[in-house]
């Protein structure tokens, strides 16, 4: 195919799919899996340690339907059997995979995952450019994407770009309940130490801890609080997670140092109403993105390419708007247990963080 914009008609796409991530990659695997060819625009894959890594044992059907269960096999991956939590108390809670009929959760190394995903999908038959998208226009019923160095067409779009939604943000309200944020870095232990593989959730006044094992030994750290706060200000994570309860007594116990830079990353909850419209359909982080306590971001991200796929190869409009009342019911039930989460926690009711969250519970 040549690129150059003056070859319009070779460049107008059934369907397009912009953004990587894994409901990109997910959907354009699906649509080439149906024989529909798409065009999958995304920025050059990351490198490094992308958070976000655990996946909840409600995606394993998900990823069986695309024929990509056994991705998890891969040793970058672990199971997670043990995750414990002081939320609500001081107390320490276990709560173990033994008695989760689904099976246990996964700790994935997620770069390597989307990557094996990608792979999938292109071999499948999608036809990937990794560029960013500069502009988008329709012009009658045709998408015009100019990238950095051509300019490609498609009928149709998939929105797959995260919380930016560079597309469907243009023609539907976006919704925002929380200004939640993230620092995480990464920690390494001394080769003679033995850590248990384990993910562990402590609350304190200005937000809440998350530690998990990686499936190498090193561990993510992630504090979370809502970027307007001093918690988030205050870039010294290392200091700060020495100074908590249980996140300082594993990082202690087993000798680990930060080995990485401290990173920032946007995790509010905001969702768009509706997540479709005339020649447009967003998926994962851009039709609704959640609080990371409810480990549901990936299992969304594989449902909703899945279902805006499945309904677009069926040409399918009733089928395409199930989808759009399915997202928006899946929004209401995550803010309804998002309040009932949160409200167990109450030991720090002036903190500004904590006490947000209870004007909304």
């Amino acid at each position: 195919m040549d690129p150059r914009p003056g070859n319009a008609a070779e460049l107008t796409h059934d369907v397009a799919v912009l953004g990587g991530g894994i409901a990109g990659a997910t959907a354009a695997l699906r649509l080439a899996q149906a024989g529909a060819s798409p065009l999958w625009i995304s920025r050059n894959p990351r490198t490094g340690f992308k958070p976000g890594e655990h996946l909840s044992a409600a995606a394993l059907p998900l990823l069986k339907v695309l024929g990509s269960d056994a991705l998890l096999r891969a040793e970058v991956h672990r199971h997670a059997h043990s995750t414990y939590s002081a939320w609500g108390s001081a107390l320490l809670t276990e709560r173990n995979a033994i008695v989760q009929l689904e099976g246990p959760p996964t700790v994935l190394d997620r770069i390597s995952f989307e990557k094996a995903l990608s792979t999938q999908a292109i071999a499948a038959g999608a036809e990937r450019i990794e560029r960013d998208v500069v502009d988008v226009r329709i012009t009658g019923q045709t998408w015009e994407l100019k990238l950095e160095d051509t300019i490609q067409k498609a009928r149709f779009l998939f929105d797959a770009t995260g919380r930016k939604a560079i597309v469907a943000s243009k023609f539907a309200p976006r919704f925002q309940a929380d200004r939640l944020t993230c620092q995480f870095a990464i920690f390494k232990c001394p080769e003679k130490s033995t850590p248990r593989p384990v993910t562990l959730i402590e609350a304190e006044e200005r937000g809440w801890w998350y530690l998990s094992v990686l499936a190498d030994r090193r561990v993510v750290v992630n504090f979370y609080t809502d970027a307007d706060l001093h918690g988030f200000a205050n870039p010294k994570l290392d200091r700060n997670a020495r100074q908590s309860k249980t996140i300082s007594a594993f990082l202690s116990d087993y000798g680990y140092e930060i080995c990485s830079e401290v990173k920032r990353i946007a995790c509010n909850s905001t969702w768009l109403a509706p997540a479709i419209g005339p020649g447009w359909v967003a998926i994962g982080d851009a039709s609704a993105a959640f609080d990371p306590l409810s480990s549901h971001g990936i299992t969304t991200a594989l449902w909703s390419a899945i279902q805006a796929a499945d309904a677009f190869l069926a040409q399918d409009r009733q089928k395409m708007q199930a989808y759009a009342d399915g997202v928006a019911q899946g929004v209401q039930t995550y803010l309804d247990a998002r309040s009932r989460i949160y409200g167990q926690e109450q030991r720090w009711k002036n903190s500004p963080f904590w006490a947000r969250r209870a004007a909304v519970a």
